[in-house]
């Protein structure tokens, strides 16, 4: 008996002992898993951050251009505009009597076209700042007079005022506002 209880005693504690070493197996063999598993999930991890970072610094490389395209844009513009003043500048002398072969009646008639034409926006001009200063100068006399209600005057002066130099203001900066954009009459 005590050989079969040896025996048992062996085969029961080896049992044992191998189902404990394959539950500790087991255990270390799911830990290892679970490790592997955690270290693949910090490498996606990783992985999507370096995306993302990729992903900005494209945008922020194709904001650059888009401000690049931007900026040369303008540029173009504005080089394009200066081109256009400085042929203007050239142009401004320009006149509709050059061609030849009219009459002496129709090189006459557009002398005068051209006459007028390069006269208006001067004469204009001038008329219009010279009857801002005239009724500047009225406006300060018939305040020093003080012959008249000072509301009223004041009302109907200021009206007066306000409407030349709307005028004024509107016409001057017209004539040299437009003046770079004009094109050169067509010559036949």
């Amino acid at each position: 008996m005590e050989l079969l209880s040896t025996i048992f005693g062996s085969i029961f504690s080896g049992g044992a002992t191998g189902l404990i070493g394959v539950v500790l197996q087991r255990y270390a063999d799911f830990k290892n898993k679970e490790l592997d598993l955690q270290l693949e999930k910090q490498r996606g991890e990783l992985e999507l951050a370096k995306r993302q970072a990729d992903l900005k610094a494209m945008e922020a490389e194709v904001a650059g251009k888009v401000r690049v395209a931007e900026v040369e844009t303008v540029g173009a513009s504005e080089v394009a505009a200066t081109q256009a003043f400085a042929a203007t500048m050239f142009a401004e002398p320009a006149r509709y009597s050059a061609p030849q072969g009219l009459t002496v009646g129709q090189q006459w008639v557009l002398v005068t076209l051209d006459a007028v034409r390069g006269s208006v926006r001067p004469l204009l001009t001038l008329y219009l700042c010279g009857l801002t200063t005239y009724v500047w100068y009225q406006v300060r006399a018939v305040l020093s007079q003080q012959s008249l209600d000072a509301a009223a005057a004041m009302g109907v002066w200021q009206l007066v005022v306000g409407n030349i130099l709307y005028l004024t203001t509107t016409c001057v900066l017209w004539w040299f506002g437009t003046r770079n954009q004009q094109s050169a009459p067509k010559l036949r």
